[in-house]
């Protein structure tokens, strides 16, 4: 697939998110926890589709979807299946860090992490 062909398809994503965020959130941007993992779910998956682009740092991609798997498995109501399947259709999409899944899949987990202790702070 190329280059061109990846980022339409993360821009697709990320306008999907930014549609589900935006009915879900009334269009409302505030420090609530389900409006900060809603649109920085928008943000990180925009943030994806401009790595695929411009051939950015593999891993800027991979904490992007480390914060959408933070929405996904770590919040109040986990799991949420919407950003589950988010972070799953990004993975494909984004640059490997040193061509290793499982260094991409490591960044995430610990992006995650440390979004949930952030984000927990300011809550």
């Amino acid at each position: 697939m190329s280059r061109r062909s990846k980022f339409f398809v993360a821009g697709i994503d990320a306008a999907i998110m930014g549609v589900l965020a935006f009915s879900e959130t009334g269009g409302t941007f505030g420090i609530s926890a389900a409006e900060l993992v809603l649109w920085g779910a928008v943000a990180a998956a925009a943030a994806c589709a401009v790595v695929v682009l411009l051939e950015g740092s593999a891993s800027i991609a991979w904490a992007a979807i480390g914060y959408v798997l933070f929405g996904a498995l770590l919040t109040n109501g986990s799991p949420h299946w919407t950003l589950a399947a988010l972070s799953v259709a990004l993975m494909p999409l984004v640059p490997r860090p040193r061509g290793s899944l499982a260094v991409g899949l490591l960044i995430a987990v610990v992006t995650a992490l440390i979004s949930r202790t952030l984000v927990g702070l300011l809550v």
